[in-house]
């Protein structure tokens, strides 16, 4: 998706559509009269021409336009729906996967969390991570002997996140080995199953949008981190205006020694809660 900032307006956009238009009838009338050197029966098979043109461009962007519109809903049905897998209780999220899978495998559900398909029993197990974490194999030994205490055949290991090469090596050791399911394909397959709607979205884009916060520039700009920064770059500001004798040099190192006594004064603080 795009930024307000990366959107043109709609000014702009038409110019560009007209102009773009326009430079297509000439061509198609330069065309038919490079071949005739006749002005009118040019013009004529000219503006035919660009109207067929103009039919296949807008019927090939009516197409081009809803695939993106489902590819889009489909991504974010997909995170709408990690997000909310992330905050269930274990016993609620590995039912919700199994429900998933079910009808994208057409299996058929046994209760539990375990499901019926190709023959065998499998039980579903999901690790909730944060976005970007990774599922390590202490993980998936637990699904394993999850698998051994339910009886079921095969196991599932579903996550929010991802997996790390141990995880990995580890699903491939065990007898039989436990099925990976990463985050992106999870995302994946619960978008196709449950698009996301015009609610969903403005509900997401509602909760996804950070507010402009006093506190949260002041932690940035007074964390301890930034202390020796602002002190080293008031000592460089001050050589330099030894050498330039400017009073804007002399002002930002202030600036820079007035941030590092703040910093300070931040860090020296009584922690409460």
């Amino acid at each position: 998706m795009q930024s307000p900032f990366d959107l043109k307006n709609r000014f702009a956009a038409a110019a560009d559509r007209l102009a773009a238009r326009l430079a297509l009838l000439a061509l198609c009338v330069a065309y038919f009269f490079l071949l005739w050197r006749r002005g009118l029966p040019s013009l004529m098979a000219g503006g035919a021409l660009f109207a067929l043109f103009a039919l296949s461009l807008a019927l090939l962007e009516r197409r081009t336009l809803g695939r993106r519109d489902r590819l889009l809903r489909e991504r974010l049905g997909g995170m709408i729906a990690l997000d909310e897998l992330l905050l269930l209780p274990a016993a609620q999220a590995c039912e919700a996967v199994c429900r998933l899978l079910c009808d994208a495998l057409d299996a058929e559900a046994l209760g539990g969390a375990r499901m019926r398909y190709a023959g065998e029993t499998w039980l579903v197990r999901v690790s909730q991570c944060l976005s970007g974490s990774r599922v390590g194999e202490g993980d998936v030994l637990s699904a394993h002997r999850a698998r051994v205490e339910s009886g079921a055949q095969r196991c599932a290991l579903a996550s929010t996140g991802g997996f790390t090469p141990d995880a990995v090596r580890a699903a491939e050791w065990v007898d039989p080995p436990v099925r990976l399911i990463p985050g992106r394909q999870l995302a994946l397959l619960a978008g196709r199953q449950h698009p996301a709607s015009d609610e969903e979205i403005a509900r997401h884009a509602r909760r996804r949008r950070t507010p402009f916060s006093w506190a949260r520039i002041r932690a940035l700009a007074l964390s301890p981190a930034k202390l020796p920064r602002y002190l080293l770059c008031a000592f460089l500001l001050l050589m330099l205006y030894f050498f330039c004798d400017s009073p804007f040099v002399l002002a930002s190192c202030l600036l820079s020694y007035v941030l590092a006594l703040l910093c300070d004064r931040e860090n020296r603080r009584r922690f409460t809660l």
